[in-house]
Order: structure tokens, then sequence, then C-alpha cells
């Protein structure tokens, strides 16, 4: 989790403000917005390392659907845009170490018990890291691309 947060900040770096803020550059998203998902996403494993460590493992909303994972990302996407890249970045950096913080404060035993719907072990790679590389992959393919078309512009 450490590792992938350092990887993207590092990366992010070397991004111009102007093409982070460009809009659809992924998808319907514009790099900053892809930051503020995975923040949110984040903060949402945060949320259920937080109902685990109290042992209220039945309290965590997993999303029933596609729809139901769509509405979150609109919804969080729609909030972080309200945040300027140089706000919504220090937030990222800040709820990225929370949630090696966070995991860090669960029992071990937490993380395969039987009683929880899905098992910490099932479920973490994805939010971990395994999605923000995903995403990540993605940025990078797209700023290569631009880089090309920047240069035969230029």
């Amino acid at each position: 989790m450490a590792a992938s947060r350092r990887e993207t900040a590092a990366f992010v770096k070397q991004l111009p403000e102007r093409e982070m803020l460009r809009p659809r550059t992924v998808d319907r998203w514009s790099v900053k917005d892809v930051l503020g998902h995975l923040m949110a996403c984040d903060e949402e494993t945060i949320r259920r390392f937080r109902l685990i460590a109290r042992g209220h493992a039945d309290g965590i909303h997993w999303f029933e659907s596609m729809a139901d994972a769509d509405r979150f990302n609109a919804r969080t996407v729609a909030r972080s845009r309200r945040l300027g890249l140089a706000a919504l970045l220090r937030r990222k950096k800040r709820v990225g170490a929370e949630l090696v913080k966070w995991f860090k404060r669960l029992p071990t035993e937490s993380l395969r018990d039987p009683a929880h719907q899905y098992p910490v072990t099932e479920w973490l790679p994805a939010p971990g890291w395994s999605h923000e590389r995903e995403h990540v992959g993605e940025v990078r393919a797209w700023w290569r691309a631009r880089r090309r078309e920047l240069a035969r512009a230029g």
C-alpha cells in the first residue's frame, strides 16, 4: 500500500498542472479526477478498517452492483472537484498514510476472520494497491501518448 502511494506521488510530480487538469484524459476524468477517485477509495477503505478494528465489520457497505459503485464514484469525484490540485495532492498523501496506519492497527486475526462477509485478505489487494496501479497505468499510457503529441506539435 505504501509503495503504491509513493509510486503514484513520484509519477504525478512529473506531470504539468495544466495537463493534470485537462478534462477527459482518462475516459471521462482528468488526471486530477483520477487522483480524487483513488483518494476517495482510500477513505472508504479506512472506514472499513475502522469498523473492523472496532468489531463492527457487519457495518461495512459493500457495493451491490456496478451501478452502486458508479454512484459512489460519481459522488466522490464530484466532491473532490471542489478541491484545488495542491489541496487534493496534500489530502491524498495524508489519506494514504492514514490508510497504512489503520491497516497496521488491525488485529492479525481479523484479516481472515470467517465471521466477516468478506475477509480482508480477499478484498484488500484491490483498494490496497492493484486498483491504484491500474488507474495510474492508464494515466501513464495517456501521458506517453500526450508527450508524443506535444512533441509533434512543438
